[in-house]
């Protein structure tokens, strides 16, 4: 045997290459690395005997030691009986092998299924006294959204449980000189040798499935990103300040989510604890210096000080609904818990709610003509802000200075709450549709129909500006405000103290913040809000073709504190080729990137609806919406999916109650997330979908062009675009052939496909 000494740390093999032959382990130990879990081989085993049946590389193999190994025999030779029967003791040395591989990966997935499950009672656990904590220091309970797609521990199937004991008695048997040569001699050794590599796929597969469950476990709690449950601990222990009594708990419950993930990343649970803390000192200082400038800035104070009583005199609030909502509100003010479901507390929420609404479209009323608006105005119109104290008078006076400056960004399709609906009185915009997909008009028409309006008032109904408005703020204004708010059931229309956890400053979603969060998702799936549209090259030669050009979404900012976006409408009206609306709220206490990721996935479906009709989910007209119900609706006999992942499918259906919308969206998110970044978070089919329909775009196709994972995909993308690219060329050169010219759509479509 040809033999090779190996160095400590040396790579033997690397995953994914050819298997040529395979090594006996004849002195040290070498690792064998999956990605997702280790085992250690040591002497007396052999490096490719896991992946023989294939011939490929699944794991990564290096020396833990110096280590000694020998050349054995090619792997073909392991199909060959003869192999076998002529040399017994190496028969029974492959045996042995496989079957410790196979132990000690049943021992991995045991040991990864009871952490998981530890883990998740641990995560659940802690979410669920957060909870009850926030109530406590009136915090928002919303602000941990992600708590909804939360794994469900993994427990080894009776199969699995079954074979373990299985293989441990057949280590017993074999390891027995005499019980050992019996069985080589009976020619059970090669049928054994199938079976139990195959059975070595299926164990890694699902010990890959509970280290996804476990890390989305760790996600959850501790993050690179900090949107997590340790976060959203802290902030509550900064907003109860260390006099509150249950400051000690929040504590506790914060060290046992860093105690756990210190077990798995203890580099990033001392980085959470270390930027938790300068969060801490940096607040206390700096409330510290807010006592020094509200001295300093009585001014501001003074001015905020009996403003509901200010904007109700600005807009001539009729006095009857003015008392109403004041004594509501004063109400409210004295009430323990603002959440609760109790009906005093839920009434005196609707009579804020209708009230509030009411005033709104008054003080829009009067705001109409003036060119200076009284800054209050603007933080009533903009930010929702009606009192100081349920607001704090902290808050009030930020975002008075606040209200100074800001403003959104017509120019580029973002607009204030008070823009939006300037815009639809000066007929810039059309108003949106109601729940029922309704425009203005189409509304109205359906009144007359019914007999609730006149056909002939019907006209002035339709030209009268005002109407408009006030249809907006009926459907569109107030029901996205609810969504924004991620508060369903204990929605507060009106800015209040408890709903934010750091302040208006710090979660402002300004223009160029939310602008920049699409545009970093725009950055990786190109394509996003392209659209496909009929266009003429040439009338003289009747020369046209399917372009697409790129329509960028209206963008409104909700007057409310909140944790959702909401992809509202996915055009305009009826031309295919007008703005989507989107809705964020102006005051945002979620991961941004994450909301924002989920109303493009939300809009990717829509617009892929819309644009296919009625044959939106018809599989032979291929689009992302077709695909993605025929791979949800028959995934169990997918072929191209492991037993492991069409269970994780049937989780997932599980989880979104069937809703493949949702299901999609949140691949989506992975996709953009992880994939994007080289990181495979998603299956082979799932995968293959996304990048035929949201491809990477050029940059980050060319990372991933090494990666074998995006091979298939990649290459069948590079075929497709080369096909289209071959067609406008001929459009080139026969207008060229003809003396037309080449038209800027065609240059832009032909730039389209280079993306």
């Amino acid at each position: 045997m040809d033999a090779k000494q190996i160095k400590k740390g040396e790579i033997i093999a690397r995953k994914d290459s050819a298997i040529e032959n395979l090594w006996y382990i004849a002195d040290g130990t070498v690792t064998m690395d999956s990605g997702a879990y280790k085992i250690t081989l040591k002497k007396g085993d052999f490096i490719g005997l896991a992946d023989f049946d294939t011939g490929v590389h699944s794991f990564l193999y290096y020396a833990s030691a110096d280590t000694q190994l020998m050349n054995f025999s090619t792997r073909e030779n392991l199909y060959n009986t003869a192999f076998y029967s002529s040399k017994p003791e190496n028969s029974r040395a492959l045996a042995l092998s496989i079957n410790r591989i196979l132990r000690d990966s049943y021992t991995v997935l045991s040991d990864m299924c009871a952490a998981s499950e530890s883990l998740s009672k641990l995560l659940f656990d802690t979410y669920s006294r957060y909870c009850e904590y926030t109530r406590e220091v009136h915090a928002s309970i919303e602000a941990m959204e992600t708590m909804n797609d939360a794994p469900e521990p993994v427990y080894m199937s009776v199969n699995q449980k079954l074979l373990y004991v299985t293989q441990k008695g057949m280590a017993s048997t074999l390891s027995n000189k005499d019980a050992g040569a019996n069985i080589t001699a009976s020619g059970l050794i090669p049928g054994y040798m199938i079976h139990s590599v195959s059975e070595l796929h299926e164990i890694a597969g699902a010990i890959e499935y509970v280290r996804e469950v476990i890390d989305e476990c760790l996600d959850l709690m501790m993050s690179e990103s900090e949107d997590d449950l340790y976060g959203r601990l802290g902030d509550i222990a900064i907003k109860a300040t260390r006099d509150h009594s249950l400051y000690p708990a929040i504590l506790e419950l914060m060290e046992g989510l860093s105690n756990a993930v210190s077990g798995y990343s203890p580099e990033l649970a001392d980085s959470r604890h270390y930027v938790y803390e300068r969060k801490a000192e940096s607040m206390n200082s700096s409330s510290g210096e807010d006592s020094d400038e509200s001295e300093e800035d009585k001014s501001v104070a003074s001015k905020l000080v009996g403003s509901m009583n200010t904007i109700m005199e600005y807009a001539n609030f009729p006095e009857e609904k003015a008392t109403k909502l004041k004594e509501a509100v004063n109400a409210f003010k004295q009430v323990s818990d603002p959440f609760s479901s109790e009906d005093e507390v839920r009434r005196l929420r609707q009579v804020i709610e209708e009230g509030f609404y009411q005033l709104y479209l008054s003080v829009l009323q009067v705001r109409v003509g003036q060119k200076d608006v009284p800054v209050i105005i603007k933080m009533f119109l903009d930010f929702g802000y009606l009192d100081e104290e349920l607001a704090g008078m902290k808050n009030a006076c930020d975002l008075y200075n606040i209200c100074l400056t800001f403003a959104g960004n017509p120019d580029k399709g973002v607009y204030t709450a008070s823009e939006w609906l300037m815009a639809i009185l000066y007929q810039k915009r059309e108003p949106s549709i109601n729940e029922f997909e309704q425009g203005y008009e189409e509304y109205i028409k359906e009144q007359v129909t019914n007999g609730r309006i006149q056909a002939a008032q019907a006209k002035a109904i339709v030209a009268d500006r005002s109407q408009k408005v006030l249809f907006e703020i009926q459907n569109m204004f107030r029901r996205t405000s609810k969504m924004c708010s991620g508060q369903i059931l204990a929605f507060m229309p009106v800015l209040c103290d408890y709903q934010m956890i750091r302040g208006p400053r710090e979660d402002l979603l300004d223009p160029h913040t939310i602008l920049e969060a699409i545009e970093s998702i725009r950055a990786i799936d190109y394509s996003l809000f392209y659209r496909e549209t009929m266009c003429v090259f040439s009338e003289k030669e009747n020369i046209h073709d399917v372009i697409h050009v790129e329509v960028k979404p209206d963008i409104i900012l909700s007057p409310v504190v909140g944790t959702r976006g909401a992809m509202w409408q996915e055009i305009s009206g009826r031309d295919r080729t007008t703005p989507a609306r989107f809705v964020f709220p102006v005051i945002n206490v979620e991961n941004l990137d994450k909301m924002v990721a989920k109303v493009l996935g939300n809009y990717r479906w829509e617009i892929c609806k819309r644009m296919q009709g009625m044959r939106w989910n018809d599989v032979t007209d291929p689009s992302l919406t077709s695909l993605y119900c025929d791979y949800l609706q028959f995934y169990r006999k997918n072929s191209d999916l492991s037993p492991e992942h069409k269970e994780k499918v049937k989780i997932g259906l599980q989880r979104y109650k069937q809703n493949f919308k949702e299901y999609f969206v949140n691949d989506y998110c992975e996709y953009i997330g992880y994939e994007s970044a080289g990181s495979p978070h998603l299956n082979k089919v799932a995968r293959g979908i996304l990048f035929s329909q949201c491809p990477f775009s050029a940059d980050i196709r060319a990372k991933l062009a090494d990666n074998p994972i995006y091979a298939e995909v990649s290459e069948r993308y590079r075929i497709k675009t080369g096909q289209q690219l071959h067609k406008l060329d001929n459009i080139v050169k026969k207008l060229n052939s003809r003396g037309q010219p080449v038209t800027p759509e065609l240059k832009k479509e032909i730039d389209f496909y280079n993306m």
